[in-house]
């Protein structure tokens, strides 16, 4: 009989996200942040190269996305994260959770974050 793998469960409010190293967060004035992300792979690198394209690629982020990637720079974890914007923001990041989570898949799925878990720390 085929067994399935037993796969660990992570809790995902204790992992800590943090920015892959060819992203940064840029701030140019006091409301407009930017991540900035290094176009590295072959077929980016050509298109720089032969079709005069950016060697980076700049997405403006609103407020709420902003706070929480400076917050990843401290490597908090995504529970106190999220307490954290509650606490800056108040009623205006409510619900702050499922804002922030959606945020963090959206980073995930471009791999512009990787996870490392506090617990085996």
């Amino acid at each position: 009989m085929l067994r399935k793998r037993q796969s660990k469960k992570r809790n995902l409010l204790t992992m800590v996200p943090l920015l892959e190293r060819r992203v940064t967060m840029v701030q140019e004035s006091s409301e407009a942040s930017f991540l900035v992300i290094q176009r590295t792979n072959f077929v980016e690198r050509m298109t720089i190269r032969f079709l005069k394209q950016p060697s980076v690629r700049k997405i403006k982020l609103d407020k709420f996305g902003a706070y929480a990637i400076k917050q990843m720079e401290f490597q908090r974890n995504v529970n106190q994260i999220s307490e954290a914007m509650s606490e800056h923001f108040g009623e205006e990041a409510e619900p702050a959770l499922p804002r922030l989570m959606k945020f963090l898949e959206i980073l995930e799925v471009h791999d512009w974050i990787i996870w490392d878990d506090e617990e085996e720390k």
